[in-house]
């Protein structure tokens, strides 16, 4: 059965500004529910670099029993995920105390929460939008006891319908956001009530 995915990879297409390639050359046997986005978080790779793999398969009609081509990790691109996170989140701390703003997005200036990660994950070769709904539709899902440092977590309802605010996740229920209260800070996430009743969820971007 064809599957039409266009609208996912336009949000997917440019997670990444580098690519994050498989350990080794191999292939994949898509199923029905296959998207190019779905194969790329499966073996950790560019969605780019998936489908420049793949020239004769269009992502407008992938079907079940097509093979994938895998392409394999280059060595210059091996840091581990916890590298990663570190790396982006020393970034993040660099705006401590820079002011809130709604529509921020001038480091040191005015950031808003959007903004501030996206400002932190830009720095590191990735492409999120200014958008905490948009950036919300991006990654996998995380449950909370599978949260790790570098998570991305969502807040919904806070002065809209629908996910309306994001922070990054340091572990220890910690939190590193540009509160709409002041500034860019550190949190407290589950036990506060504020948080605990607007909880919509973690993604996963850094692998």
């Amino acid at each position: 059965m064809k599957k039409a995915i266009l609208g996912s990879l336009i949000l997917a297409g440019n997670l990444f500004g580098g690519a994050v390639f498989a350990s080794s050359t191999t292939t994949y046997t898509t199923n029905a529910q296959d998207t190019y986005w779905k194969i790329a978080q499966k073996y950790n790779v560019n969605v780019n670099d998936l489908m420049k793999a793949n020239p004769t398969v269009k992502a407008s009609n992938m079907y079940e029993g097509l093979t994938i081509q895998i392409p394999a990790r280059p060595a210059s691109d091996s840091g581990s995920w916890q590298t990663k996170a570190d790396a982006i989140i020393a970034t993040g701390k660099t705006q401590l105390g820079t002011p809130y703003v709604f529509g921020g997005d001038t480091p040191n200036v005015a950031l808003d929460c959007s903004g501030f990660v996206q400002y932190a994950f830009n720095s590191h070769g990735y492409n999120l939008p200014h958008s905490a709904a948009l950036i919300s539709k991006m990654g996998v899902s995380v449950s909370k006891d599978q949260l790790r440092k570098g998570d991305l977590v969502f807040l919904s309802g806070t002065y809209k319908a629908g996910v309306s605010h994001v922070g990054i996740y340091l572990g220890n229920n910690q939190m590193l956001q540009a509160s709409s209260s002041g500034c860019v800070k550190i949190s407290s996430l589950f036990g506060n009530p504020y948080y605990n009743a607007h909880y919509w969820g973690a993604k996963r971007l850094i692998n």
